[in-house]
């Protein structure tokens, strides 16, 4: 058998069904195994795409540092895409609940409030330069351009309802198309950083991309 065995080889032992159809194994249910494998590939995902990036990502990589089989790996995704894809979303849904959490903390103080929550999302994003890659980079590299534009939407929607709740004023349309413009920025400063090969302080992003907010969103 190839390296990473898959892990679904364990023996069979009887016991209580806890409510899930089939046969239990080792003391989990199939659907407990499935969650199992199913982690399994999202972390693997997260490490081989997040280092090595998605064009060297091959199906036997991410199965070998999965330690499942490819069999699994397919009835869980249809395809790397789709396993880059639930890894970027899930870094960014954590960060975007980052974010949400320090915005709901901070003061109604414009500078205040774009501040904390870039201070979160971004702290959070390059704590683990492997989320960056993976949300920023890599992402981009895939054929999943209309997935990248949908969170870059919802992103975006994020900035006008703290425009509304801050009483800025302007049509929705417009705050729309600025808060676009706005998240764009943030997603060229975050690939430039995991690009670069001396990474800029987090810092000096947070304070450039306050600064950027601030200026437009007054």
């Amino acid at each position: 058998m190839a390296a990473g065995a898959e892990a679904d080889a364990e023996p069979e032992v009887p016991g209580a069904q806890d409510g899930s159809p089939g046969r239990r194994y080792a003391g989990r249910s199939p659907d407990e195994r499935r969650r199992q494998r199913r982690q399994q590939l999202l972390d693997a995902g997260l490490q081989v795409f997040g280092t090595v990036g998605y064009d060297d990502a091959t199906i036997t990589l991410l199965c070998g540092t999965a330690r499942v089989g490819t069999k699994a790996f397919y009835e869980e995704f249809p395809s790397r895409e789709a396993l880059l894809l639930a890894v970027a979303t899930d870094v960014v849904a954590a960060a975007a609940t980052r974010l949400e959490e320090a915005l709901a903390g901070a003061p109604l103080d414009l500078e205040q409030r774009v501040r904390a929550g870039l201070s979160a999302y971004i702290g959070y994003l390059t704590e683990d330069p492997r989320r960056v890659r993976v949300a920023y980079r890599e992402i981009r590299v895939a054929p999943l351009e209309a997935e990248r534009q949908f969170g870059s939407v919802a992103f975006a929607s994020l900035v006008t309802a703290q425009v509304a709740e801050l009483g800025l004023g302007g049509h929705a349309r417009d705050n729309l198309l600025l808060a676009l413009a706005l998240t764009g920025g943030v997603g060229e400063l975050l690939n430039h950083w995991t690009s670069a090969e001396v990474k800029p302080p987090t810092e000096r992003l947070v304070d450039e991309l306050t600064r950027l907010f601030v200026a437009a969103l007054r």
